[in-house]
């Protein structure tokens, strides 16, 4: 049994994207291979982002099917409403879940293609020239994002695509199946960004722009948010070296 919505926008090519899954294995750039994977499609004349999610769990194959949204379906619906919110996402074009009586066997989310400069994982590495601006920018997204209401429980690196528009910057949130709807505190909204795995500077640049949107105490966002950061990267550093210890 299948399940799917297709953007209104596309509808005329249905046929075409609703093909994908069949095409998936055979077709499309790799970007990502991994535990999913992610390839690039051409389909009628637009260059697509399909991601190719693991089959659940014998359980949340259940649960998925019959109990609640899966990954797919739920990134679909928070794209449509981000970008209703004028929040930046890839814009949504499809979702297709695959079911038989024991639950989900296949599920994909596709979305526009979106070439960009970097993604928020690079600033780190790369220190551009205009750091500094970008993470100011950074900043106010996710601010208009908390402001709408939403929070984005994967915050972190590689989920913030960044494209330089004239003297200005667009954002971009990738995989979307983990967010919250709710009113944003001034302390939860800067806790929305102890995943990014900022340097100390960068985090200080982020706390005093926050704390000017949300009328805090720059200083002590800045410590805050350097505490979490530090303690969120140490317990990461523990589950990598106790994983590696295992494959010995």
């Amino acid at each position: 049994m299948r399940t799917y919505a297709v953007n209104p926008k596309y509808q005329s090519l249905a046929d075409e994207i609703l093909a994908i899954p069949e095409r998936f294995a055979r077709e499309g750039r790799v970007l990502t291979q991994g535990r999913n994977v992610i390839k690039v499609m051409e389909v009628g004349g637009m260059r697509l982002n399909v991601k190719s999610y693991k089959r659940p769990l014998l359980i949340n194959r259940f649960v998925y099917a019959y109990l609640r949204p899966t990954k797919a379906e739920r990134s679909y619906r928070y794209a449509t409403r981000l970008l209703q919110c004028g929040i930046g996402t890839p814009e949504p074009v499809a979702y297709i879940v695959y079911r038989n009586w024991w639950g989900v066997t296949e599920s994909y989310y596709i979305s526009l293609q979106v070439d960009c400069d970097c993604e928020f994982r690079a600033l780190k590495v790369d220190r551009p020239a205009d750091l500094r601006q970008i993470l100011v920018a950074f900043t106010r997204f996710t601010y208009r994002l908390h402001e709408n209401g939403m929070y984005f429980i994967d915050h972190s690196p590689g989920n913030t695509l960044i494209k330089r528009v004239g003297n200005g910057y667009d954002f971009y949130l990738v995989d979307l199946n983990r967010m919250k709807f709710k009113s944003v505190s001034p302390e939860c909204g800067l806790r929305n960004f102890y995943r990014l795995d900022a340097d100390d500077d960068m985090i200080d640049v982020i706390a005093a722009e926050y704390a000017r949107l949300r009328g805090g105490d720059a200083k002590a966002m800045a410590e805050s948010l350097k505490r979490w950061t530090h303690d969120h990267n140490a317990r990461v550093a523990a589950r990598r070296a106790k994983k590696a210890k295992r494959k010995k």
